[in-house]
């Protein structure tokens, strides 16, 4: 379905239905926008959720003459700093906030969940089908399993030592892995810590990149990155996909999150709303991840 369909829909649901705000309906504010001003809406964090939101910056930005949204992947962490230091007007967020960064904020940082994502192992795409539990995830990233010709994972029926590829710290995604998978948010628990010479890159498509390009990788990035380049590991039986993370049958998922520092207003708060509509849930879909409110579709 085009963005021109999808925005007739939306037109005519408009005029039909009368919307109903809050987080978990969705609303379309009137405008706070003076056509005769210019305003930028300065959006960083998570490259996960960037991946949705640079995205749907065009879109909202076509449907709102005058305001220039500017949005850049720095890390989940960075991106909360940015809106506690004043830099940005919404972070966003691949994790839940932390204890330590609300208490830096003065306990004024807001969350909005707009979308869910499953976090996935990834092998080179030359790989057999591989099959493997969460502990013997673990056991794989803490160094414990370190060839490929260990008979836990030998029927990928690739060859040599692993290499780990693994996020940065600060990242969102390495924090959702560290805590499902590894055992210890933190790496402070023995056998939580990645094993020696795991390869830290910023960003998702530094990893998926990675082990697209050399077949003894190992690593794990967003649903919405996975491609025919690389192979998706099942944990215990399941395969990451936007119905196993929907059903709850896959387990390594989170959600994604748009952060502010107090209750949001003006552009930030129609934003914010605006992602929740079924033409900023459409988005959600079309880049990867799984929609926590009704699309186009739905109606």
């Amino acid at each position: 379905m085009s963005f021109t369909n999808k925005g007739k829909i939306l037109t005519i649901i408009l005029i039909i239905m009368i919307p109903v705000a809050g987080i978990t309906g969705w609303l379309i504010t009137s405008s706070v926008l003076n056509s005769n001003t210019d305003y930028v809406l300065n959006i960083d964090g998570s490259t996960t959720v960037f991946k949705i939101i640079d995205t749907a910056q065009f879109e909202f930005m076509d449907s709102h003459p005058g305001v220039t949204v500017t949005t850049s992947g720095i890390g989940t962490g960075a991106g909360i700093t940015a809106i506690t230091d004043g830099v940005a007007d919404i972070g966003m967020a691949s994790r839940p906030v932390k204890a330590i960064e609300n208490q830096t904020a003065g306990y004024q940082l807001k969350s909005f969940e707009i979308a869910k994502d499953g976090l996935a192992i990834i092998v080179h795409a030359d790989a057999n089908p591989l099959d493997i539990t969460i502990d013997e995830g673990r056991a794989i990233f803490n160094g414990t399993i370190s060839d490929w010709s260990n008979p836990i994972i030998a029927a990928a029926g690739l060859t040599g030592a692993i290499q780990l590829v693994v996020r940065e710290e600060g990242s969102g995604t390495r924090d959702t892995f560290n805590e499902i998978v590894m055992g210890d948010d933190d790496q402070l628990e023995p056998g939580s810590s990645y094993g020696a010479g795991a390869l830290p890159k910023s960003s998702n498509q530094l990893i998926k990149d990675a082990v697209a390009a050399n077949d003894n990788y190992i690593g794990y990035v967003g649903l919405g990155y996975i491609d025919e380049t690389v192979d998706a590991v099942a944990i215990n039986g399941v395969l990451p996909s936007l119905e196993t993370v929907q059903d709850d049958s896959y387990e390594i998922q989170r959600g994604l999150y748009l952060v502010t520092l107090g209750e949001p207003e003006g552009l930030a708060k129609e934003f914010i709303n605006w992602m929740f509509s079924p033409i900023g849930q459409d988005v959600v879909i079309e880049t990867g991840f799984i929609n926590v409110a009704k699309t186009s579709d739905d109606y």
